[in-house]
């Protein structure tokens, strides 16, 4: 017969390995990954960048300001010659709104008009133009026309792109990648912004969800949040209202 103190160990023993063999069958959710500025990312200019400027198309109902989703305290990196620009559209009523995209000199390289929709946009380069340039900085604006009259009440939020070539590693791991997402957090762990919201926004496209990009900009908004308090708490600000915006689809 079996003592007190075996029964003890035995039933012991068994809470045990039941504990172990739910745990083996316990996944811990998958950490989306942060978004990690480049290791020596250039500078944006000091005037004209990452910036609002200009007139107004003030609604009642609308919230916060046409705005360059990018990072303020660095230029922001892509290794595709033909990349997505993304920005945020407080503004209810369709209006014109303009995609321009320059040599950091100045010289006028693409341009196109489409209707503002409110919420967060996003326009690639088109493919049949030539590629941008490896090791180049260009500028890139969105101008919102407000009044087709009174060019002087144009909003324009504008930003700096930098184009770099991408670490053989990367490519490695990129041509492995199996999902959106495990391309969105290649592109965000090696600093690279602009490709990581694209990505984001694509698969935003497939699974009619933000989730991933609002992720992003919050991961941003984070790390900005130290050199540049008022940035992040804009970008907070365009989350919060995107997040409540998909709770009410």
């Amino acid at each position: 017969m079996m003592t007190h103190e075996l029964k003890r160990r035995t039933v012991y023993s068994a809470g045990i390995a039941s504990l172990m063999l739910s745990v083996s069958f316990w996944v811990a959710p998958v950490a989306l990954a942060k978004y990690t500025p480049p290791e020596n990312p250039s500078k944006p200019k000091e005037t004209g960048t990452n910036t609002t400027r200009n007139g107004s198309c003030e609604e009642a109902n609308s919230s916060g300001r046409l705005t360059a989703l990018v990072p303020f305290s660095h230029v922001g990196e892509t290794i595709s010659g033909h990349p997505t620009f993304t920005w945020f559209v407080p503004y209810i009523t369709p209006r014109p709104l303009q995609l321009r995209l320059f040599t950091r000199t100045g010289q006028l390289l693409y341009r196109t008009e489409i209707q503002s929709q409110p919420g967060i946009m996003s326009v690639a380069l088109p493919s049949n133009l030539p590629q941008l340039s490896i090791g180049q900085s260009y500028q890139w604006q969105v101008v919102l026309v407000c009044d087709p009259d009174d060019p002087s009440s144009n909003v324009v939020a504008a930003a700096e792109i930098q184009v770099v070539g991408p670490a053989p590693s990367l490519q490695t791991q990129l041509a492995a990648a199996q999902t959106p997402q495990q391309r969105i957090d290649l592109y965000a762990e090696s600093g690279l912004w602009y490709d990581a919201i694209a990505e984001a926004r694509k698969a935003s496209e497939t699974s009619q969800s933000q989730e991933a990009v609002l992720e992003l900009l919050d991961s941003l908004a984070s790390s900005e949040a130290e050199p540049l308090k008022d940035w992040s708490d804009r970008l907070r600000q365009i989350r919060a209202i995107e997040q409540q915006r998909q709770g009410q689809r």
